[in-house]
């Protein structure tokens, strides 16, 4: 089975987030229906996830992607130039998170999905 690892953002603004809670879960839900076991990593700062076939950010979690080894696909969300809610106005260090940054659309999970055939 293919592993995934969902890397998340500040915890600051996911620590007792129930939208947070319910953004991480139906993610990682999709992906279970794509065909991938799945785990989290708490996205802490000048850390490194473990090991798996995909690693997928969300908002600050995107600094770990540059430390993914050779052959890790890696997606980035919640970030300029990731896979976003359209109406998400908080993508930018430094930004508070809205309520749309914690919203996983169905566009947003055909752009993954997208993504995952692309980098396979």
């Amino acid at each position: 089975m293919k592993t995934a690892v969902i890397i998340k953002g500040n915890p600051k603004f996911v620590a007792g987030n129930k939208e947070a809670d319910k953004y991480y879960a139906d993610l990682a839900s999709f992906l279970e229906e794509q065909g991938f076991s799945v785990t989290f990593d708490p996205g802490l700062e000048y850390t490194t996830p473990k090991k798996a076939d995909l690693w997928i950010s969300h908002s600050r979690g995107k600094d770990r992607l540059r430390f993914a080894p050779e052959g890790i696909m890696t997606i980035a969300t919640g970030v300029e130039g990731g896979i976003n809610h359209p109406e998400d106005k908080s993508l930018k260090k430094g930004d508070i998170p809205d309520n749309f940054h914690y919203i996983l659309t169905e566009e947003m999970k055909k752009k993954i999905k997208e993504e995952l055939i692309k980098k396979s």
